[in-house]
């Protein structure tokens, strides 16, 4: 709680920082830190993708996921399933499988804690550089792993990579005429804005369901937040954004099936204010990054060291302590 009073504090007292273009933030930040991906130690085994999927209540759809994983033409990969306390077959869905396949593990969970606690409970496992998770009603094309791990390799300084998909509905026929960033018109496809400048200031989560990070980043950036359910990935993507480039891909072919159906998280969203929690996360976002811009003189900490010490700090800060700012 110091902690956020100060962050209000620093706001309220420098008008200067707080109105700063997201733009003119990242030239500070860079200023002040002077640190890039390629100054972070590769972690995880080279060349090895970790891919997460969380799972609860999710039999019907759960094999097409774990199916559409073990088809992908990139085989150095693992498959780490996290059963979050479901009630029907998912559990013994995924035991099959990794009864089957030696590169597919599975956490099972007594209770279910939730997106964000599954999500870090499968990524404490995980042994890749690379670093994805797949929803158990989604579907990757053959290719998706493939040429995610070809733009991380190319792009060395990208701390993430995101692309386009294909929205599917319940029975996987291509779902047309949402009007979700549709092209060409009545096509499916979802074609995601290329930039990421306004991801932190505009309350719109332009990053989608397809992408790919380093484990390097994820280990500087820390654990999803437990009490961010609903937009624990949109805070995610903020986090690394406002420290790192992100990168959309330069391929333009959809190789993610994104399924709408009653009981996606998509669909809940009024139920469970997603988008309702989406601007009050922007606002902690903004103090969040001026928190990030604070220099003191007698810190002795070179740029990482300073910049870790301070995210640490922040992710500290709970929704619910952030909800008695606003």
């Amino acid at each position: 709680m110091a902690l956020l009073n100060w962050l209000t504090r620093f706001a309220n007292k420098n008008n200067d920082i707080h109105h700063l273009t997201f733009s003119e933030y990242k030239n500070k930040f860079n200023n002040i830190y002077n640190i890039s991906v390629r100054d972070l130690k590769n972690l995880g085994e080279t060349g090895l993708v970790s891919i997460v999927l969380p799972v609860y209540n999710g039999e019907k759809y759960l094999k097409h996921a774990i199916n559409s994983v073990i088809s992908q033409s990139y085989k150095k990969i693992e498959l780490i399933i996290v059963d979050d306390g479901s009630d029907d077959k998912s559990g013994s869905i995924a035991e099959e499988y990794a009864k089957n396949y030696n590169n597919i593990f599975v956490i099972s969970h007594n209770a279910n804690r939730l997106l964000p606690a599954a999500l870090n409970s499968g990524f404490k496992m995980a042994k890749g550089e690379y670093l994805t998770w797949i929803s158990h009603d989604n579907i990757l094309l053959p290719k998706f792993i493939e040429k995610m791990v070809q733009e991380l390799d190319y792009y060395k300084d990208a701390a993430m990579v995101y692309g386009n998909m294909k929205l599917i509905d319940k029975n996987g026929n291509v779902l047309r005429g949402k009007g979700w960033y549709e092209y060409p018109p009545m096509s499916g496809n979802v074609i995601l804005p290329t930039g990421t400048d306004n991801l932190n200031i505009t309350a719109n989560n332009t990053i989608g369901a397809a992408f790919m990070y380093r484990a390097s980043v994820a280990d500087l950036i820390g654990e999803y937040s437990d009490d961010r359910f609903g937009i624990e990935d949109y805070d995610y993507w903020m986090r690394i954004n406002e420290i790192f480039p992100i990168r959309h891909t330069e391929f333009s072919e959809p190789l993610y099936l994104y399924r709408f159906h009653d009981d996606s998280l998509t669909s809940k969203d009024e139920e469970l204010g997603i988008t309702l929690n989406r601007p009050k996360l922007m606002e902690f976002d903004e103090l969040r990054r001026n928190f990030l811009l604070l220099q003191n003189q007698k810190d002795a900490l070179d740029g990482k060291e300073l910049l870790k010490s301070k995210i640490d700090k922040l992710n500290s800060i709970t929704l619910d302590e952030l909800k008695k700012l606003l």
